[in-house]
């Protein structure tokens, strides 16, 4: 018997024919152990790789690690890596020597088509069957599924495999019970399953019950508040940008989902509790009078020295103190608050330490120190201590504006913010160039006219020239003063009249219109990314808030949600109307319209179809050059051999 693996089956169709007509062993093995289906997909021979097929040669066998499927995956073979599948009933399942499925190795090698053909294949669902193995408890490990690493290195096929996680229970989309399902097990994989010895946390075991609810022996992969939340799926799209991904249908419904469950009642009880908090706290400071300025005996007296002394009483001082109740709600709401940041501090350890969680703190802090009353003299009159006033100007002004980040994370409101602070930051670039005009000015002004008070020091006349941006001139009064007065007398007019000349038109003129035109740049990029900008910040808040409560998100993770768009009543439309419904439309408003939902499948099913048959055209055109290359070979081969070919002749 002619061993097959020993001849050259890479150069022709008609050789591997000839040969395997005499009678050749399709199965033989070279000295690499290669069978001539290992050598021909090696090769990229998808002629040879069908003519063995036709003939059942062996495509893989059990004892095999690295199968023809993996071959062809790592080489980049779409086509013959289709007809592994198609005809030759490849196992698509099958892991190498280093735990990688076909899908793995062709992610990893960058093979776009291979990676299209693989999920494309009905046996899909087995490829997206994790391998990954985690360690319990807190660490900083993250998973690595094929779901995610499509995300990083294809998201155009990561958005086909989301098709797939969406299903229709009936073609006719006016039924009453016309359900649209939304699998969420492969996006929302946060979840796993511990290993016989529960050592360990494996990918391959299923975490969801029958019932779409995780199981009691499910785990967190990790218990790293930051971890969880800065590497899920949602978030790799939020970071690299994806809108395509992020609008999805079936992550639009994972958002809606994990919003109407948690997010919005955790988001908007803290919200309330912050506003009761602020409101109080502003109406404690502003019923209260300052130090230098406490009425007695029908005038205003400054008691800031007085205060200052910790054994100094104050009978005399009568004044109409704000109710007590604002000073304990402000102090219970604090404390709670404080205690709150403790938990999240020992939660999330070196990771909670950021500017927004100091500058929380030190709202909450300084809050408690300036209701407190530290002298008699204040608990019995109520007036606070001057540095206690100062502490409350600042607490006030940081306690709005935080409310301020916290509006942020609302989208319909969070757009103006994100517009805000990218003018900021603008600003910020542009600070230093805006610094050196106004020192340059500054300080001519500080020299020509330092005998009036505004220009008298180098502090005031950097203020005075940064007010005078904004249109504050004053020209009468410093151009046209009282010529006997030394502080309105004007010194150096041929200098003083051509530099105020200069800053009306550079200061005023040419770099505040800088400054908007660069803030109208800055709005304009930020609408058009105003879609993308509202998914991220969904995907912030919602992330954020489920990863706060890792015991409360136990309870409302699912890995399956069914709606019924066609299911209309009266208290369904009361529910929708109020965001009380899970199921309402108001979950899924960008996905309620069943019609929609199926143009939306028909066109990606079509888009599918178009690209298969471009890439069948494409083979057949190459298959058709070859051919004839092949018969003409065949033909001088023939002649060479005296032998006499038949019209029609095949191997069975």
């Amino acid at each position: 018997m002619i061993d097959l693996s020993l001849f050259e089956i890479r150069r022709s169709d008609v050789t591997t024919k000839l040969l395997l007509k005499e009678g050749a062993d399709r199965d033989a093995r070279n000295s690499y152990q290669q069978t001539p289906l290992a050598v021909a997909v090696e090769a990229g021979k998808l002629e040879v790789v069908q003519r063995l097929i036709l003939n059942h040669a062996t495509v893989e066998s059990d004892s095999e690690i690295k199968t023809v499927l993996h071959l062809a995956a790592e080489r980049g073979f779409h086509t013959i890596v289709q007809e592994l599948l198609q005809h030759g009933r490849a196992q698509i399942d099958r892991r190498d020597e280093k735990g990688r499925t076909a899908l793995e190795i062709a992610i990893q090698e960058g093979h776009r088509d291979v990676a299209r053909v693989l999920v494309d294949s009905n046996d899909w669902p087995s490829l997206f069957v994790p391998n990954d193995l985690l360690p319990l408890g807190r660490h900083k490990d993250v998973r690595h599924t094929p779901l995610r690493r499509l995300i990083d290195k294809f998201p155009d096929i990561a958005a086909i495999v989301l098709d797939k996680c969406l299903e229709m229970s009936s073609p006719d989309s006016h039924e009453y019970m016309f359900a649209i399902a939304y699998n969420f097990e492969l996006l929302d994989d946060t979840y796993m399953m511990p290993d016989d010895k529960g050592t360990s946390l494996v990918g391959y075991k299923k975490p969801f019950d029958d019932e779409f609810r995780l199981k009691k022996e499910a785990r967190a992969y990790t218990d790293d508040y930051d971890v969880v939340y800065k590497n899920h799926p949602l978030k790799m799209m939020a970071n690299a940008e994806r809108l395509s991904l992020l609008s999805h249908p079936v992550c639009v419904a994972l958002l809606k989902h994990k919003w109407n469950a948690l997010g919005r009642y955790v988001y908007y009880f803290a919200l309330s509790i912050y506003i009761l908090f602020i409101t109080f706290l502003t109406i404690y400071v502003t019923h209260t009078p300052a130090p230098y300025n406490v009425p007695h005996d029908n005038q205003l007296i400054d008691l800031t020295e007085r205060f200052s002394e910790d054994s100094a009483s104050c009978p005399d001082i009568q004044i109409n103190q704000p109710n007590p109740v604002f000073k304990v709600t402000v102090i219970v709401l604090a404390a709670a608050h404080i205690i709150k940041e403790v938990f999240q501090l020992f939660q999330r350890r070196i990771s909670y330490v950021n500017w927004e969680n100091l500058l929380e703190c030190f709202i909450y802090s300084s809050a408690i120190v300036t209701v407190l009353d530290f002298t008699e003299c204040s608990a019995s009159s109520g007036i606070k201590m001057r540095w206690q006033w100062l502490l409350a100007a600042v607490c006030t002004f940081t306690a709005w504006m935080n409310l301020l980040l916290m509006i942020r994370k609302l989208p319909r409101f969070g757009i103006y913010v994100v517009m805000f602070f990218d003018i900021v930051r603008t600003f910020s670039r542009f600070f230093i160039i805006f610094l050196l005009f106004i020192v340059a000015f500054s300080t001519s002004f500080y020299v020509i006219m330092q005998n009036r008070p505004e220009f008298s020091t180098m502090g005031s006349s950097l203020l005075k020239t940064t007010v005078m941006m904004i249109g504050e001139f004053e020209f009468t009064a410093i151009f046209h003063g009282d010529a006997m007065s030394h502080s309105e007398k004007l010194f150096g007019h041929a200098v003083a009249y051509p530099l105020f000349f200069f800053f009306c038109v550079i200061m005023t003129i040419l770099l505040m219109n800088l400054l908007v035109g660069l803030a109208v740049d800055d709005i304009k990029s930020v609408q058009e990314k105003a879609e993308l900008k509202r998914l991220i910040m969904q995907v912030d808040l919602v992330l954020q808030v489920e990863a706060s409560m890792p015991y409360i998100r136990r309870i409302v993770t699912r890995s399956r949600y069914s709606f019924f768009p066609n299911q209309h009543g009266l208290m369904k439309r009361i529910r929708n109307r109020f965001g009380f419904d899970s199921s309402s439309e108001m979950l899924l408003s960008e996905v309620t319209s069943s019609e929609t939902e199926f143009a939306t499948l028909m066109r990606t099913s079509l888009l599918l179809q178009k690209a298969q048959l471009q890439t069948l055209q494409e083979n057949v055109d190459v298959m058709y050059e070859k051919q004839v290359k092949l018969e003409s070979m065949l033909k001088r081969l023939a002649k060479g051999l005296n032998v006499e070919l038949a019209e029609e002749e095949d191997v069975s």
